[in-house]
């Protein structure tokens, strides 16, 4: 796992007051959708991702974002709505993750802050930059590693696929019962709001490993697959994470 995914994930490493959320939306006909979805990190307070959808999904973007509690989740969701580029937003919806609550220690916040420059660095590099012990610095990375993330996937290189989502219904049962067997296939989430009860992700190499995907999904008893979606492009960029870090480790003990 890269460590400038696990840095952003911080449903789980700062615990259920963070909120995922995304919108889905569609852009004015004269917008060029390539040079907006590079504007639309800097124009939100904790962007994630913004995609490009292709499959069953209708819609121009999909936008991620982190958001602190639902004030500032509707916040967020009236900015994109009064963005002038966009002509509707289609829908938005709350991603259910499983969270836990982790603390970081200083030591281990700066050696986050090392990674985002270098998410290969080794021990000794960072153990040098930081002026500290590299047995401690393998330690840490160590744990650190081990933190127990509710999914991960990559971010994208030489505009390959990065992920696709099966779009599921439940019929007569619920997700929490259903979550082991979709387990099997991807990575399982259910989402709030959403038109349906949640997805399951997984990184494909080919249209026919995605075929068989989504008929072992299909054919799990009380799963119904609503559709399909890829990312044709993803810009993942996160701004704001050098000044959140910074914050981290001015607070960690």
């Amino acid at each position: 796992m890269r460590f400038d995914h696990l840095i952003v994930r911080l449903t789980t490493i700062m615990g259920p007051e963070w909120l995922m959320a995304y919108t889905l939306v569609d852009l004015k006909p004269e917008v060029d959708v390539d040079k907006f979805r590079f504007e639309v990190p800097k124009r939100l307070k904790y962007h994630h991702e913004t995609e490009k959808y292709l499959g069953g999904v209708p819609g121009d973007l999909f936008i991620g974002f982190f958001c602190k509690g639902q004030t500032e989740l509707f916040e967020e969701i009236s900015k994109i709505r009064a963005m002038k580029e966009i002509l509707k937003v289609k829908e938005w919806a709350i991603v259910n993750f499983p969270t836990i609550k982790l603390e970081l220690s200083k030591l281990e916040w700066r050696i986050v802050k090392s990674l985002r420059s270098g998410a290969l660095k080794t021990p000794e590099q960072i153990a040098k930059e930081l002026k500290e012990n590299p047995k401690t610095i393998a330690e840490r990375l160590d744990y650190i590693k081990k933190i127990p993330l509710s999914f991960h996937i990559e971010p994208p290189n030489d505009r390959q696929w990065t992920f696709a989502e099966i779009h599921f219904d439940l019929i007569g049962c619920t997700f929490p019962e259903k979550r082991e067997e979709l387990a099997k296939v991807g990575k399982p989430f259910a989402a709030s709001g959403s038109k349906s009860v949640g997805a399951v992700m997984v990184e494909p190499k080919t249209v026919d490993e995605l075929r068989d995907m989504i008929k072992r999904t299909s054919q799990i008893p009380g799963v119904k697959v609503v559709d399909y979606a890829f990312c044709e492009d993803m810009t993942w960029t996160q701004p704001w994470l050098d000044k959140f870090i910074d914050e981290r480790i001015a607070e960690a003990k």
